[in-house]
């Protein structure tokens, strides 16, 4: 179950890019006005170097997932207990995912469904795609999924251009200042900090060494739609509307009409967007099922996913609603991020090098 850099480069372009434009944007204008797409460059390139850092430590490992060489460094029992942050960010990623899609699936289309129903409808399109697919077939699926996202982002763009008013960007800086400016680009470096999940896949490639610029690349494209979406909602709508709106780009969408013949294109935005997030969940269904597998020394992964798949169900269900998701991004940006892309893997590169370093009568 190998995968190529270009697959590597698909899946996590595709699962970063499906959630940070549809979610990620209007944070950062609430407290950087105008100034927003400059707080979302800076937290872009806090993203980038945490990723450069995972990617390092893991091809100092290469073919051994997170799960492996930190038993190896660590001892079997404490290898076992540094994984568990990680299953439980990457589980409650996952139900957040889940929760967030039905919630705005159950919202803009299907009213009279329950939401318990959509997230059943999507928890067995998850597990045909990782059960029968696995990483590979993930891989695959991003391919398309991936190019086609990123397309449906460009022309929504475009079909926006006559609707900018270039005023909405004026004062540069002014209004916000630095300290606004920072502090609004430290949720953006968190989301982006998701890249900590290359401690496992790096493992994967086929050839692990090679990793480093498919994994900055992807993350690089991504911040640069997420600067783009920003951009284009702050020019369409100003950054006091903007702030308000829970879903801009969506939004964004729902503006388009051209000549009235070209209009309400938000349903197709939708389908297109519904390709991302399965990909995504179908990813981390993945990762949470290998990684117990690996770190329990399972030989089928496929066996817990009849464990991970209905945890992460229960995750989603227990959020009440959309308030309760806001305390679960900021334990996120400020436990998850500080621990699993930062703390943990420092600590495994110490060792590392100490285990590294000759020693000398």
């Amino acid at each position: 179950m190998k995968l190529t850099r270009m697959q590597l480069f698909w899946i996590v372009a595709t699962i970063e890019v499906v959630m940070a434009v549809w979610l990620r944007i209007s944070p950062a204008i609430t407290d950087a006005k105008q100034d927003a797409w400059l707080s979302i460059l800076i937290g872009g390139l806090m993203g980038l170097a945490m990723t450069f850092f995972v990617v390092h430590l893991s091809m100092l490992h290469p073919n051994e997932s997170l799960a492996e060489f930190s038993q190896k460094l660590l001892g079997k029992w404490l290898g076992r207990l540094v994984i568990l942050p990680y299953l439980t960010a990457w589980f409650i990623l996952a139900g957040d995912v889940m929760r967030t899609f039905a919630d705005f699936i159950h919202l803009i289309l299907l009213d009279s469904t329950p939401v318990w129903v959509i997230m059943l409808l999507m928890l067995a399109l998850m597990l045909y795609m990782t059960l029968n697919g696995g990483l590979s077939g993930i891989g695959r699926f991003c391919e398309i999924a991936g190019p086609v996202t990123l397309a449906a982002l460009v022309v929504s763009f475009l079909l926006n251009l006559g609707n900018i008013e270039w005023h909405y960007m004026k004062p540069f800086y002014a209004d916000s200042g630095w300290q606004a400016i920072l502090k609004a680009s430290y949720p953006p470096a968190s989301f982006f900090g998701e890249s900590f999940m290359l401690l496992v896949i790096v493992s994967y490639l086929d050839k692990p060494r090679k990793a480093m610029p498919a994994s900055l690349l992807s993350v690089a494209i991504t911040l640069l739609f997420v600067i783009a979406a920003a951009i284009t909602c702050l020019l369409v709508f100003g950054p006091n509307v903007a702030a308000k709106m829970r879903f801009p780009y969506f939004m964004l969408v729902r503006t388009i009409d051209i000549f009235n013949f070209i209009q309400n294109l938000d349903i197709f935005v939708i389908f297109i967007w519904v390709f991302g997030v399965f990909a995504k969940l179908s990813f981390y269904l993945f990762l949470t099922s290998s990684e117990m597998a690996r770190s329990a020394r399972i030989h089928n992964w496929r066996k817990l996913i009849w464990f991970t798949a209905p945890m992460i169900l229960v995750i989603a269900a227990v959020i009440p609603n959309e308030d309760s998701i806001e305390p679960l991004q900021k334990l996120w940006r400020l436990i998850v991020i500080p621990i699993c892309a930062i703390g943990i893997p420092l600590i495994l590169w110490i060792v590392t090098l100490v285990r590294k370093t000759p020693t000398h009568a």
